[in-house]
């Protein structure tokens, strides 16, 4: 018996030999777990078992993963489990009390659990069910040797498990290795083709595609904008009854799934996008980059969205840099664009003030804008005629300085055709507001003064087409020339020019001038005034014509410092010497 006893013992101890021998040669797990079950269910009759191994082994939390399994069958779900054991090493299926396990272990009919310590750490548990003949349960033998077993399993399931971590590592880092590397290249090619955003969009496109397997993207975007609007997508999107204010929720990178619903998100749905990656400016978003689903349906991971948001960050301050480039480029043409049309403007107004004998004459033009609407002309006619102009057309900038030039060609063209005896300054003003009106915008007119000087007598005899009143300073009463009609180019019937006539004695000055003069605001939104410009001129009316202009505008000026100019100047001073 003794003998028997001896060589049974003998056998064991050599099964156990060659079982630590094979896992010991191996770092695959699921051989490892595999020879273990097969090892004690072979030896011990039975049918059923199953290796659960701890997610994390260096917590104390109680989410186990099934590595192996043998004689069950599992729903998709239930590879993972939280499950709280019992504290014992060994314990049987009736002294779990967690609902989860009971219900889980009871179905499967699993009865015996062993833990697998590391030392005093927990990998896992070896999981059993019941021998082929039920009534007879494990004996102390027996669970010894499965410890056994299992005390000698634990060295290698450690190692392999530290195994795969670093295999796991390495593979991260390999991963992150070559995102780092594509960044790094991606970045450069932005920065190369930094002035096209059609190929950074298209760089873009190659890299989601190579690199996540991901076709289909849009970004919108709320670049110089209150609102959302597409910026691109590589597929047609109707956004016509899309509210793309809902937008504003994503704070983080997010799976449309997850959202609540709405008619946006739905819509994405519907067209197969699957995340979408905010990018964030001043706790504002200001981008959302909408991804569809990888190829073969793989899920976004967690590593995935990370990178994604690195080479969206990317993406998107490089297709900025190229609208602002472009904004750049077409602010540079339109300026190019403006200095031409200044410079012809410029041509458009007297080189130089002509000499009228007896006279002193000054004039100053300043464009709020590049270029202006007011115009001014000193138009020698004979030897002792001179014809004074100056107009201020409705607004300002391009459209204004293309009117202004079409007045300047109507009175160069009428002023040729002068003839003393039938030049009529009332007709050739209704020809001119016929002209302007036939070849404008009904919302577009011109405040008109103009007259004719005459140095032979003295005379000065105008037209005020609703323009801003002239101030006459005579023998030191202020007039204002008032008579004329209605402002060019407002109708085309029915319209009467009346013309005023004053006379000049020495030392009297006149000042034309447009309402960017009268009109400028000071900080708190009040205007010069016409009361000032008088003033001004009964103050420096024993001076030359260029110190009162410049009496005037260094006034003006001063009334509206650190205020933006409000409208074009143009000032035109005549005095009796």
């Amino acid at each position: 018996m003794e003998k028997t006893n001896s060589l049974s013992k003998q056998l064991e101890l050599n099964s156990l030999i060659e079982f630590s021998q094979l896992i010991n040669s191996n770092l695959d797990l699921k051989f490892i777990l595999g020879n273990i079950l097969l090892s004690i269910m072979g030896k011990m009759m039975i049918s059923k078992g199953i290796v659960l191994i701890k997610k994390d082994t260096e917590t104390d939390n109680h989410i186990f993963c099934i590595e192996s399994i043998k004689g069950i069958k599992i729903e998709e779900n239930e590879k993972e489990l939280e499950i709280q054991f019992p504290k014992g090493a060994f314990f049987e299926a009736e002294e779990i009390t967690d609902e989860k396990g009971v219900n889980f272990f009871r179905k499967n009919n699993v009865q015996y659990f062993f833990k697998v310590y590391f030392g005093k750490k927990l990998l896992g548990l070896l999981c059993l069910g019941k021998k082929v003949t039920p009534h007879i349960g494990l004996t102390k033998s027996e669970i010894i040797f499965i410890e056994t077993l299992l005390n000698l399993s634990s060295s290698p399931i450690e190692n392999t498990i530290k195994f795969n971590e670093i295999n796991r590592l390495n593979d991260s880092l390999s991963t992150k290795l070559t995102q780092l590397k594509s960044m790094f290249e991606l970045s450069k090619e932005f920065n190369t083709n930094f002035r096209e955003r059609d190929k950074i969009l298209k760089l873009l496109g190659f890299t989601l595609l190579g690199n996540l397997g991901i076709r289909d993207f849009a970004i919108f975007t709320r670049y110089r904008s209150d609102n959302f609007y597409l910026l691109y997508s590589n597929k047609v999107l109707d956004l016509t009854e899309i509210d793309l204010s809902y937008f504003n929720e994503i704070k983080n990178p997010s799976l449309l799934s997850n959202l609540s619903k709405n008619n946006l998100f739905e819509f994405l749905i519907s067209k197969n996008y699957e995340l979408l990656v905010p990018t964030i400016s001043n706790n504002e978003v200001q981008n959302i980059i909408c991804l569809g689903t990888r190829l073969k349906k793989a899920p976004y991971r967690q590593s995935d969205i990370e990178y994604l948001q690195s080479i969206i960050n990317l993406s998107v301050i490089s297709i900025e840099n190229a609208l602002l480039f472009q904004e750049y480029l077409e602010k540079q043409q339109i300026e190019n664009e403006l200095r031409i049309a200044k410079d012809i403007q410029v041509a458009l107004l007297p080189k130089e003030i002509p000499d009228i004998k007896g006279y002193d004459i000054a004039a100053l033009n300043i464009s709020a804008l590049h270029v202006g609407g007011d115009y001014y002309d000193i138009i020698p006619i004979t030897d002792t005629k001179t014809a004074i102009v100056i107009a201020d057309v409705s607004g300002k900038g391009t459209p204004a300085a293309l009117l202004m030039s079409n007045i300047q060609s109507a009175v160069h063209s009428f002023l040729k055709l002068y003839d003393d005896k039938t030049f009529d300054l009332s007709m050739i003003t209704l020809k001119i507001n016929e002209l302007i009106y036939e070849n404008t915008s009904p919302e577009k007119f011109i405040t008109f003064f103009w007259g004719l000087l005459d140095n032979s007598d003295n005379t000065f005899t105008y037209i005020n087409a609703g323009h801003n009143h002239p101030v006459f300073f005579n023998n030191n009463e202020v007039k204002l020339l008032d008579k004329g009609g209605l402002m060019i180019g407002i109708m085309n019937f029915g319209i009467k020019y009346e013309t005023g006539t004053v006379n000049f004695e020495k030392e009297d000055v006149l000042v034309l001038f447009t309402d960017g003069v009268t009109e400028a605001q000071d900080s708190d939104k009040r205007e010069f005034g016409e009361d000032n410009l008088i003033e001004l001129i009964k103050g420096n009316s024993e001076k030359t014509c260029d110190t009162i202009i410049n009496e005037i505008k260094n006034a003006v000026e001063g009334f509206a410092v650190n205020c933006k100019q409000f409208d074009d100047i143009t000032l035109i001073a005549i005095k009796k010497t």
